[in-house]
């Protein structure tokens, strides 16, 4: 016989799985939201993309070709991989199947991670030095954003606010916005990903506030392009040995796009079209779609005066007549905003239009009523007369190498005698004799360093080439090495003062270290002391100059890529 309570567990229980049932149902027919209106009738392409993709080459879960499927699947026309720190994917860099596979890069540095785009894989290694990494990228013709600036977790967090160049922003990024979803949330998003995982990745969203506030204030000084970067790694770790394909490219592809914005649409060669997406990333032709909440290719936002057009990432002078418009086709009670300097110049429902005859940064956001992350996210338009633009161009350009201090002792002159040895494991070389007579600078003696670095195997795993001068020095009082330097290609080498630590397990020595880059030109190279670091696990958290142990020269795997040679050459090496 059912007893009374009985029957209300029973009943209850039913209830519960009919509520469950119905939420599950309405989750797995949940679809994006439709959009309405007339298309944009302003003479722009808009090609959608990703930026910032990771593949088994370094710590993601699919090959480079798994990635251009997905992209295929997503429904983009160009896919942007940036494993860490390599470039490996560069034999695939084209066209596949319609969609156009672009390889950069993203650096690891002390100031965070940098996405170098638009780079050649070169012979030399990245330094791990954020002003360095910059540099680079600059001399390799690429552009660089600053990725996950705000990350919830500090060691991916950007702290190289204040270094120089034209770098950018992700204003959105993948991984950010896991981390700061939290766990309730992201426990919804695997519950539910299943079901629908569109609708479960957009719930793990979070409003880019900080980074938002970030921007405006770098754009108050210069112009800064800004992107989304999906941060996809279709790998979910598990335990230390083992991970999940999770959450899939595909999804994750579908969530957030760059929609880049041309003069012309993609004329179907794939180098050509590969540089005009890149450069226009790199100027900020380009905004961010939340493409999973509704599609957004068909975002407009434009200026106008006198017949011209202008759009995002453009600059024009102010003028009364300079009318700035923002609208297309979204969903139903969308509200677009116009922001000039981070504050609201204008708003209204689908569309909206201001004059700008003052200057100011303008920018675009467009929201959908019951999401608090934005739909839409502009690069801006930039209204400067000319003497303000150049202004804010020079506040961006890589600024002027100063010139060499001069030397107040000399430490060796590479002329008849040197202290220096030259040095290697048995799978590398170093050329001997060191001392080139007529090689300097000046003609007369200088050191020559011919190398080849080795290939490391898994029973040797550490190859390097060195030049090492192990006198006992006292430099208290000096600031930094002088010397000049030259190489028959572009590499890097390390610079190394090796200070005496008892606590080392490298002989009683702590090596502190910063990274030249060669050119086929001389160039005479100043190193502050202050911008070596260490990476010793026993640091005595400083560069003891009263106990110099060496002064080396050295190439590594860290350096160069095994297998690489060439000739270096050094002359007067002193201290300032």
């Amino acid at each position: 016989m059912t007893t009374p309570g009985r029957r209300r567990s029973v009943f209850v229980l039913l209830l519960a799985g009919a509520v469950l049932g119905a939420l599950a149902l309405r989750v797995a027919l949940w679809r994006p939201r439709p959009v309405e209106g007339a298309p944009p009738d302003d003479g722009f392409t808009r090609v959608p993309g990703i930026v910032h993709v990771h593949t088994t080459l370094s710590d993601g879960g699919g090959t480079p070709e798994d990635v251009a499927a997905a992209a295929k699947k997503a429904g983009l026309r160009f896919v942007v991989i940036t494993d860490h720190n390599n470039l490996d994917a560069k034999p695939l860099e084209g066209d596949h199947d319609g969609v156009l596979v672009l390889v950069g890069t993203e650096i690891s540095t002390t100031a965070g991670h940098v996405l170098g785009l638009g780079i050649p894989d070169p012979v030399f290694r990245f330094s791990g030095d954020g002003q360095d990494a910059l540099d680079d990228v600059r001399d390799l013709g690429g552009a660089a954003f600053a990725a996950h600036p705000v990350s919830p977790r500090e060691d991916f967090r950007w702290t190289g606010w204040e270094l120089p160049g034209p770098w950018g922003l992700e204003l959105v990024n993948g991984d950010s916005q896991w981390r700061a979803a939290g766990w309730p949330r992201l426990l919804r998003t695997t519950v539910l990903y299943g079901l629908n995982p569109r609708y479960a990745l957009l719930g793990s969203l979070t409003p880019p506030d900080q980074t938002l506030a970030r921007w405006d204030a770098m754009l108050a000084r210069r112009d800064v392009a800004g992107i989304a970067g999906a941060d996809a790694h279709a790998r979910l770790v598990v335990r230390k040995n083992q991970a999940v394909r999770f959450p899939s490219y595909e999804s994750l592809f579908g969530l957030v796009q760059d929609h880049v914005v041309l003069d012309r649409p993609l004329s179907g060669q794939a180098g050509p079209d590969g540089q005009a997406i890149l450069a226009a990333l790199a100027k900020g032709r380009a905004y961010v779609g939340l493409d999973a909440l509704a599609p957004a290719g068909d975002f407009s936002f434009t200026a106008e005066l006198g017949g011209r057009r202008f759009t995002m990432g453009d600059t024009v002078a102010p003028d009364p007549g300079l009318k700035l418009r923002a609208g297309g086709r979204m969903p139903a009670g969308s509200r677009v905003t116009i922001r000039r300097d981070g504050a609201v110049a204008g708003e209204g429902e689908s569309s909206v239009e201001v004059s700008a005859a003052e200057p100011g940064v303008y920018r675009a956001e467009v929201r959908v009523p019951g999401w608090s992350a934005p739909w839409i996210l502009s690069n801006p338009i930039y209204v400067f007369g000319p003497d303000a633009a150049a202004e804010r161009q020079a506040r961006a350009a890589w600024p002027a190498e100063p010139p060499a201090p001069a030397p107040v002792a000399v430490i060796d002159k590479f002329e008849g005698a040197t202290r220096f040895e030259p040095g290697s494991d048995d799978r590398s070389t170093v050329g001997r004799p060191i001392l080139d007579p007529q090689g300097g600078a000046d003609g007369r003696g200088a050191a020559r360093f011919a190398f080849r670095l080795g290939v490391p195997g898994p029973e040797h795993p550490h190859v390097f080439g060195a030049l090492v001068d192990w006198t006992h020095r006292d430099l208290t009082g000096r600031r930094g090495l002088l010397f000049s330097i030259k190489a028959d290609g572009v590499y890097r080498i390390w610079v190394q003062v090796r200070d005496a630590n008892p606590a080392s397990a490298d002989e009683g020595t702590e090596w502190w270290f910063a990274s030249v880059r060669t050119f086929p030109e001389w160039r005479r190279v100043a190193i502050p002391f202050e911008r070596l670091r260490s990476i010793n696990p026993h640091t005595d958290g400083r560069l003891d100059l009263d106990k110099v142990r060496a002064v080396v020269f050295v190439l590594d795997r860290g350096a160069d890529k095994p297998g690489t040679q060439g000739t270096i050459w050094l002359d007067d090496l002193g201290v300032y």
